[in-house]
């Protein structure tokens, strides 16, 4: 096949996939119809495709991201109808609490805002009932993906992920396993804490209560919803970007009953439509959605227009979570809080920052260890108690066996978000040696900024650490930024 025609419709079918994807996630249109779109971009995905990338004229690493998108188009084209009925499933899906029906994606909300204990539990029951009833298409999806993974030279989905996306799962696995040990009991002792304030004995929580935790409605006077948007305005306008002026960059922050509880970005053309969607729910955590998906958004409507496809599309998805890490941890800063939001954050708001990091760096821990077990096993269906039982020895709440599948995301993802995290730590004691300690109040490092965001995801996170200064991915620094952070006085 023509190579320059293969890119050209390479990046057709992206933005046609991204703006089906940001209708039904944006609540827009209930379901997804992905078969005409794969339908009409068969061509891409097929297995002939892979091998024929070895022979274009592209550079070693595009061979590789391009070979890594027709994988993962293949796997997806294979999956599509499962796709289609899942989303068509979930937005149709209703709960019934109180003797009425609430949404499916209405739940984790409302389940978050409820103070009363017995309250929570109870709508989490009902929520997980309605969950476990996605799982025998979750589960047929799984072994399809599972089959899908042995092509293309490799013996499986976890071979396949690990050597397409660099992702070094076995030293990210061990890495991760030695801070699971290292801090259980950091993170058990705080946790207790949190669990004692509530009236709830750590035998009798659940995931519910830890999203309670972190809701945190006693933090809400600091962040009030009419300074969300100000606010963020006003801490790129520091580094010397205009979001008014970046047109390319659409804001969706409306509540709408089918929209996903998950806020993200649907990068429809890179650089020229950009969507950035959020599902406010209240308090601090709204504010730190909208600025991680910001991250996201200004690195893709920064990106260097004639960059090739592969640069500007596809690579190391660690890289672009890493920067929208590095805005949404802004709001850890007390000094960036009290300009911002004349928010003086009193220590325990700190303490909960550090807290939160570190549940989600074991929480992704745990999972990077669940799923290598989930797609190893023939049968899917076999693992519900091993997640809860992971989750639970790991975070100390019950998740329930219901979310054994739903809680997955495809091709490793968790692993792009922990090297995210690991990055982040280290990009931002970068910016604080070159340019201070308020580095996002100086218009250099948002230039600084600008011209890594050009470059598109050329580089991923360990080629960017070693050009930091760094030997690699070194979890030392986040490590060290949570013990500040839960030591706060």
């Amino acid at each position: 096949m023509d190579q320059q025609q293969y890119l050209h419709d390479a990046e057709a079918f992206h933005g046609r996939l991204n703006l089906e994807y940001y209708l039904a996630g944006a609540g827009l249109k209930t379901g997804l119809d992905l078969t005409p779109i794969y339908d009409d971009y068969v061509h891409l995905f097929e297995g002939e495709r892979y091998d024929e990338l070895a022979a274009w004229d592209l550079e070693a690493k595009q061979v590789r991201y391009v070979q890594a998108f027709v994988a993962d188009g293949n796997l997806s084209a294979e999956t599509r109808r499962f796709s289609e009925k899942l989303a068509a499933a979930e937005a149709a899906a209703m709960v019934t609490w109180e003797d009425r029906p609430v949404p499916y994606r209405e739940m984790p909300i409302l389940i978050a805002n409820e103070a009363d204990a017995g309250r929570r539990h109870a709508m989490e029951q009902a929520y997980l009932s309605v969950m476990a009833s996605l799982n025998p298409l979750l589960e047929d999806r799984e072994k399809r993906l599972q089959r899908g993974g042995r092509g293309f030279g490799h013996s499986g989905y976890i071979a396949l992920y690990d050597d397409l996306k660099e992702l070094e799962l076995k030293t990210l696995t061990e890495t991760m396993q030695q801070y699971l040990a290292d801090t259980s009991g950091l993170y058990f002792s705080a946790l207790d804490t949190y669990l004692h304030e509530m009236n709830i004995l750590r035998e009798d929580s659940r995931r519910c209560d830890v999203a309670r935790i972190f809701r945190a409605p006693q933090y809400d006077v600091g962040f009030p919803a009419d300074r969300m948007l100000p606010s963020l305005h006003a801490a790129l306008r520091e580094l010397g970007i205009d979001l008014g002026d970046q047109t390319q960059i659409h804001l969706d922050t409306e509540s709408r009953p089918l929209k996903s509880p998950r806020a993200f970005c649907s990068v429809i053309q890179v650089p020229g439509d950009i969507r950035l969607v959020i599902k406010p729910s209240g308090g601090e955590q709204d504010f730190e959605a909208l600025f991680h998906e910001a991250g996201h958004a200004e690195h893709y409507a920064n990106i260097d227009r004639t960059l090739p496809f592969a640069y500007r599309y596809l690579g190391d998805d660690s890289l672009t979570e890493s920067y929208a890490f590095l805005l949404e941890y802004l709001l850890n800063d007390r000094a960036w809080l009290n300009s911002h939001l004349e928010y003086d954050a009193p220590a325990g708001f700190c303490q909960l920052m550090g807290f939160h990091k570190l549940y989600m760096l074991r929480r992704y821990a745990t999972k990077l260890i669940y799923e290598q077990l989930l797609h190893d096993t023939d049968e899917p269906g076999d693992l519900p108690g091993t997640y809860d039982e992971l989750m639970r020895t790991h975070l100390g709440v019950s998740y329930g066996p219901e979310g054994y599948l739903t809680d997955v995301d495809d091709g490793f993802y968790c692993a792009a978000y922990l090297r995210a995290w690991i990055f982040e730590a280290q990009h931002r004691g970068y910016l604080v040696r070159e340019f201070g300690d308020d580095w996002f109040r100086n218009p250099k490092a948002g230039k600084f900024l600008r011209e890594l965001w050009r470059d598109g995801q050329k580089y991923n996170v360990v080629e960017l650490a070693r050009f930091m200064g760094y030997e690699g991915l070194d979890i030392g620094p986040v490590a060290a930024n949570i013990n500040e952070l839960m030591g706060a006085r």
